[in-house]
């Protein structure tokens, strides 16, 4: 083979390796981006799996939760007193009661003004832990801090 021959087999190899480029960039014998593939469908099913794993967990979860032992065991109707206008009620702290529970409460029965200041403030005071189960017989005119004593002896 001469210098010439060898040249024009390389230009050859280099215009059919182009020419197979091209039609792989326009897809013509490429499979369809729609298609999905065997090992594309196996994954999806796994994830499927996996989040309904994830969803049948959390409905446990929330089965449990609303048939679990009751944050607040018997509630006593807030009662408004005549002569000072303070509302007083009955707070019962069973096991298991957070202070974000707790704070909750007291925020619907009109005895702080806000839940979020009154768990801040127990966690702030490090009191978070120490709340006593119990009965408690609270007022609108008591401080966070009154409260927190009172709950926490």
């Amino acid at each position: 083979m001469n210098k010439t021959t060898i040249r024009f087999l390389g230009i050859g190899l280099f215009f059919a390796g182009a020419a197979f480029q091209i039609q792989l960039m326009l897809g013509d014998d490429a499979p369809a981006k729609d298609e999905i593939t065997q090992e594309a469908y196996e994954q999806a099913q796994k994830e499927l799996i996996s989040v309904k794993d994830q969803l049948a967990q959390l409905q446990l979860d929330l089965d449990n939760t609303q048939t679990g032992p009751t944050a607040i065991d018997k509630v006593e109707e807030p009662s408004e007193s005549s002569s000072s206008g303070a509302r007083n009620t009955v707070l019962h702290i069973q096991t298991g009661m957070t202070s974000r529970d707790i704070s909750v409460f007291l925020e619907q029965a009109g005895i702080i003004q806000n839940k979020q200041d009154f768990a801040d403030y127990l966690s702030a005071q490090d009191l978070s832990g120490k709340i006593q189960i119990g009965q408690y017989e609270l007022n609108s005119t008591m401080s966070l801090k009154q409260i927190a004593e009172i709950i926490t002896k």
